[in-house]
Order: structure tokens, then C-alpha cells, then sequence
């Protein structure tokens, strides 16, 4: 099909099956073992993360050119992480943090196991997820957003909870170019009136 609506329409009509369009989808990513593999590295403990703008992942496999790589959203490693590389089923290779979740069924394939190394050029553009930890009152998001924002942070999702003792539970996803002005960003949101903490997640057993 020629685009996205035509194969809408065709589904729509009766002329293709939803089925028959999953079963496609299944195949191109590698088979079903190809399509849990994406999955999981797309789920995190507390929501699936959207992918941040296209650009230079930043990171290089060891002894491999024009190799096709991509950072895993299940950790969103970035730059200063220790990372490892798993080859997928049709989508070249995944990144991970060493210490995510999600790694530990992987080494029981060490055959697709390679090594990979940092290369951040000035292209790169990485996921960041943080949680803000505060005691919940009025306009405490507006003045978390508003922060973020005048740090000239790009915010790709929010989520916010607040437990039965009034202590309200934000993440917020975002894109950063240089991660080395993370720490800047964390200690202007924790001035916030009411912030009692805000750290990095990552996915991990262990909050970075």
C-alpha cells in the first residue's frame, strides 16, 4: 500500500484483514521472538516512552561500520552510562544500560552480545526520564513545567500521582543534547517550593 490510509481503508473495507496486517508487522520485525524483543525494550516500570526526534544515537559498535543502532527506551542510557549491545531481529543493534532490567534475559544469548562504545557528536539528541518527588498543593506541575522550560527543556510526556499523605509523584520525559547539563536541570527543579526530591530513572532495579 501506498500509504498509511490506503492500508486504513483496505482494512476498513474488508479487503485485508487486521490480522493478516499484524502478521506482516510480526515478520518484518523478525518473527514473533523479533516483535517481544521490541516490546520489552519499549516498556519501562512506569509508561511507554515516546522516541525522541531523529539524529546520531551517539554511540558506535566496536569493530562494526554503518552499523544500524538504536538506544533502548526500556533504560534510556545516555552518555556516562555503562552500556552493552544486543543485535535484534531486524533492527540492527539495541543499546542498554549494563544494569537494566531487561539485560539479564539477554546475556542468555551471549551470541548476540557485542560491544559498544560512546561517540556523541552534536547531533545526538538522548531520552531523559526524571521523577520529581513534592508535597502536593496548587500549580505545583505549572511551576515544575515552567522550570523545565525555562532550562530549555523539550518535554515529551508527563505523568502525575499523588498518594492518600498528599505527596505528589511527577515524571516527566524530555530530550537532551548534552547530558552533562542534566545536573543543572535537576538542582533548578529542586529549588521548586515543595520539591523534596528529583532524580533520574532509568529502568533500572536502582535509581540513577
Amino acid at each position: 500500500y501506498p500509504d498509511i490510509s490506503s492500508l486504513y481503508a483496505a482494512v476498513g473495507e474488508g479487503h485485508v484483514s487486521a490480522q493478516h496486517v499484524v502478521g506482516r508487522l510480526v515478520a518484518s520485525l523478525g518473527g514473533e521472538e523479533g516483535a517481544s524483543e521490541d516490546l520489552a525494550e519499549a516498556t519501562t516500570p512506569s509508561s511507554r516512552l515516546p522516541r525522541p526526534r531523529s539524529g546520531d544515537p551517539g554511540v558506535v559498535v566496536v569493530g562494526a561500520a554503518d552499523v544500524w543502532v538504536k538506544l533502548a527506551l526500556c533504560c534510556t542510557p545516555m552518555p556516562g552510562d555503562p552500556i552493552i549491545g544486543f543485535v535484534t531481529r531486524g533492527s540492527g543493534v539495541s543499546v542498554h544500560r549494563t544494569d537494566c532490567t531487561n539485560v539479564s534475559d539477554l546475556k542468555d544469548q551471549p551470541d548476540r552480545i557485542v560491544d559498544v562504545d560512546w561517540a556523541p557528536t552534536q547531533s545526538s539528541v538522548f531520552l531523559v526520564e526524571i521523577q520529581v518527588e513534592a508535597l502536593d498543593r496548587k500549580s505545583l506541575l505549572s511551576d515544575v513545567t515552567r522550570v523545565l522550560s525555562e532550562n530549555h527543556v523539550n518535554i515529551l510526556a508527563a505523568s502525575v500521582n499523588t498518594s492518600s499523605d498528599r505527596v505528589a509523584i511527577s515524571r516527566f520525559a524530555f530530550e537532551m543534547g548534552d547530558p552533562k547539563y542534566l545536573s543543572h536541570v535537576l538542582s533548578a527543579v529542586r529549588r521548586i517550593d515543595g520539591v523534596f526530591d528529583v532524580y533520574r530513572t532509568t529502568g533500572s532495579k536502582r535509581r540513577s
